[in-house]
């Protein structure tokens, strides 16, 4: 296995994963997770938990691993994500 290559996640929920937005820089997924912040204030929506942004490590698939995520896409998470660190949170 090689390095983990690492790209950028947030939260598409405050104060929970189970829905992430990718991008491939942390400064996009800064940028990005502040404009979605917003975007939800203004709509009145719950954002007292703020909008973790995450460092994702991946691992270096095997063309097995391709295939089983195109044909179940839940076990993308376990197929491609080695590890997930919180960075940072927008409030």
């Amino acid at each position: 296995m090689h390095d983990a290559k690492e790209i950028f996640a947030f939260q598409v929920v405050p104060g929970t994963d189970e829905i992430l937005a990718f991008t491939e820089t942390l400064r996009l997924a800064r940028q990005e997770a502040s404009e979605h912040f917003d975007g939800l204030r203004q709509i009145g929506a719950n954002v007292d938990a703020g909008i973790a942004i995450y460092k994702i490590g991946l691992k270096d698939p095997r063309l097995a691993d391709f295939v089983t995520v195109l044909n179940d896409p839940e076990d993308m998470s376990e197929r491609l994500i080695e590890k997930m660190e919180r960075v940072e949170v927008i409030t």
